[in-house]
């Protein structure tokens, strides 16, 4: 069997086959138009790339794909009108124009958002940006049918269907984790009309089947099978492997640790790590994060005048040392677990004897240190986790490997395929089609990963005190 998987991130787009066994095979990808900010994107690009790529995937393949499962960016705001299309460019997670109305759920609703939906409200989810839209822009409300999510856009135009499940839904905010429903007195209470939020079916199910257009704009062949998948997050925590003893780290424009527990077993981690649903059904998702993540390397090679090989390259050719200044990462906000999104960078520590690769060094000690801190407290409210995933920046670079090898206590392992959310759809991809009895089964059989290098470094412990120490003190 043979199956596509699609992932939309927010700069590039990605479509692979994978067979049952998690291989993966002609991967495409292409890198997306930023729109009007940084924080918007032109979703008829979502569909035109994704139908590209699905081409160009099933030439590589020159046979009929068994089915397309899908996966995408979490937590934007698209509304769809009644002829099928934006009413304005998605507006992507980073856009934090709603603190407002987040503050205004908190306050009116802080109990119950957290009690039923894991989370308290910030600007990034969607429902306090659909607030914000009816309240500044309430022509472009009026005229939405529909709010989806990048992948469930792509299932519309593929299928026609509109539908989105349980992943991304707990991503709005205003989904009940325990029956996957929208709380739709709860929606109503707040002036929104919940006809308006699709239907929310299964991550394993069968959302439609390739239309006659979609077809001819896509290569597939007309009825094959289109699998609604989950959100990025999820599908990305589900190709790492993670499960009640695994975590995983991720290192990109974000820094990111997944875990996951039993369904409902969170509840301690509420308005500390962030709680959604997860692709099985038996499951929920945690989520630490600090919004940074790699971005501030990018902001600090920038700002120095040099690529991100020679940041890399300075930071690997530094030891850890006590001397070495505290960065504290947090210049688009703090993230998990303080779940505040206003920027608050700074370093500690400085002396006119520090060098550009000691602060090269100390960057990237410091973007991991609040994983480091997500993970402290998961373990201390839900119990130990013996494995780590090095994924991304954290498992493809020399300096930002060996720090997480320090830093991290947990035996350290490399994904055997670091597109985590392409092999994540297609374990989804091949439970939604049988092949395998759920979602942990299918994992065992599709997803490898191989031991990392883990050297000891008291150093590590020593800086990581420190930081913790001046994080504190912002807090």
């Amino acid at each position: 069997m043979k199956i596509i998987a699609v992932d939309i991130g927010t700069s590039r787009i990605k479509a692979a086959c994978f067979d049952e066994l998690g291989n993966m095979s002609f991967r495409h990808s292409l890198r997306l138009d930023r729109a009007e900010s940084p924080c918007t994107q032109n979703a008829e690009e979502w569909f035109s790339v994704s139908a590209k790529l699905l081409s160009e995937v099933t030439a590589d393949l020159q046979a009929p794909a068994d089915a397309v499962v899908l996966t995408g960016n979490m937590h934007a705001l698209l509304g769809i009108d009644t002829a099928g299309n934006p009413v304005a460019p998605a507006i992507l997670w980073s856009d934090n124009s709603a603190q407002a109305e987040a503050d205004e759920l908190n306050a009116g609703y802080g109990k119950k958002i957290v009690n039923s939906f894991g989370n308290k409200a910030i600007p990034v989810f969607t429902l306090p940006k659909i607030m914000h839209m009816k309240k500044t822009q309430p022509e472009l409300y009026a005229r939405t049918q529909t709010f989806m999510q990048s992948k469930d856009f792509l299932a519309f135009r593929l299928t026609g269907k509109k539908v989105t499940e349980p992943t991304d839904a707990s991503g709005v905010l205003g989904m009940d984790l325990v029956s996957n429903r929208w709380d739709t007195a709860f929606l109503r209470d707040l002036g929104l009309d919940q006809g308006k939020f699709p239907e929310i079916i299964p991550s394993t199910s069968i959302c439609g089947h390739i239309t006659p257009d979609a077809a001819k704009r896509t290569g597939l062949s007309q009825g094959t099978p289109v699998v609604i998948g989950s959100g990025d997050l999820a599908s990305a925590a589900v190709g790492s492997g993670v499960d009640q003893n695994t975590v995983s780290l991720t290192l990109g424009t974000a820094g990111q640790l997944l875990a996951a527990g039993d369904k409902g077993g969170g509840r301690k981690l509420a308005e500390k790590l962030f709680i959604f649903a997860h692709p099985d059904p038996q499951c929920e998702l945690y989520l630490g994060s600090v919004p940074s993540g790699g971005f501030s390397f990018e902001w600090f090679a920038k700002l120095h005048n040099i690529s991100m090989e020679q940041f890399f390259d300075l930071a690997a050719g530094v030891p850890l040392s006590d001397t070495l200044p505290v960065f504290l990462p947090y210049i688009l906000g703090r993230g998990a677990p303080y779940m505040d999104y206003s920027p608050s960078g700074a370093w500690f520590g400085l002396s006119a004897e520090h060098t550009l690769a000691e602060l090269c060094r100390a960057a990237v000690f410091g973007a991991l240190c609040p994983l480091r801190q997500c993970t402290d407290l998961l373990e201390d409210l839900s119990g130990k986790r013996e494995n780590l995933i090095l994924q991304a920046l954290a498992g493809r670079e020399d300096a930002v490997r060996s720090t997480a090898c320090n830093l991290f206590r947990q035996k350290k392992f490399i994904a055997a395929n670091s597109e985590a959310s392409l092999s994540g759809a297609a374990v989804i991809g091949f439970t939604a089609l049988q092949k395998y009895a759920d979602i942990k089964t299918a994992s065992a059989n599709m997803i490898r990963k191989e031991e990392a290098v883990s050297p000891a470094d008291h150093t590590a412990r020593i800086h990581y005190r420190k930081f913790l120490e001046y994080a504190n003190i912002l807090h």
